[in-house]
C-alpha cells in the first residue's frame, strides 16, 4: 500500500488544520497562512501551547525561539521564530488540542513505517506528453 505523501494529522476546520508530509515537515495552516515546522520543532511547539494552556493567565513561556504569551484583551500571542499569531483565547485552545491530537497521529504514522518505504517513481513521460500536462511554455 503507498502511503500518501501528506497526512491531515488535526484538524479544527476547513481553514485550521495540522498536516505532515513524509519529508520530515509539519504544516500548521491557519486562515490563509502556513507555517512549517520540522517535527521536532513542532514538538516542542506542541509541548510550549500544552504549558501554557495549562497555566492560568497572565502567563508568558518560551522555548527557544517558540513563545506563548497571555495578552490582557483575551488573546494569545504566539512566536514562532519571527512569525507571531495573534489568536482569541478560545482559538488557542483549539490550537493546544489539535496540536497534540497532531503529535499522537505523527507518532502513529511513525510507528507504522508508513513513511519509511520509498515513494514510487513516476512513470517516464515523452517529451510530447510532457508538453500536453503543461499548458504553459518555459520562456
Amino acid at each position: 500500500m503507498r502511503a500518501p505523501h501528506f497526512v491531515r494529522l488535526a484538524q479544527i476546520d476547513e481553514q485550521r488544520f495540522i498536516t505532515g508530509c513524509r519529508h520530515g515537515l509539519i504544516h500548521l495552516t491557519w486562515g490563509r497562512n502556513t507555517i512549517r515546522f520540522s517535527r521536532d520543532e513542532f514538538r516542542k511547539v506542541a509541548n510550549l501551547l500544552e504549558r501554557a494552556a495549562s497555566d492560568r493567565p497572565p502567563y508568558s513561556l518560551r522555548d527557544g525561539e517558540f513563545r506563548a504569551a497571555y495578552r490582557k484583551d483575551d488573546e494569545c500571542e504566539l512566536r514562532f521564530g519571527p512569525v507571531v499569531m495573534l489568536v482569541p483565547y478560545q482559538e488557542f485552545e483549539q490550537l493546544t488540542k489539535a496540536a497534540l491530537e497532531a503529535v499522537q497521529e505523527l507518532d502513529r504514522i511513525l510507528a507504522s513505517g508508513a513513511w519509511d518505504r520509498a515513494e514510487p517513481e513516476e512513470p517516464e513521460t515523452s517529451f510530447l506528453e510532457s508538453l500536453r500536462r503543461n499548458p504553459f511554455s518555459v520562456n
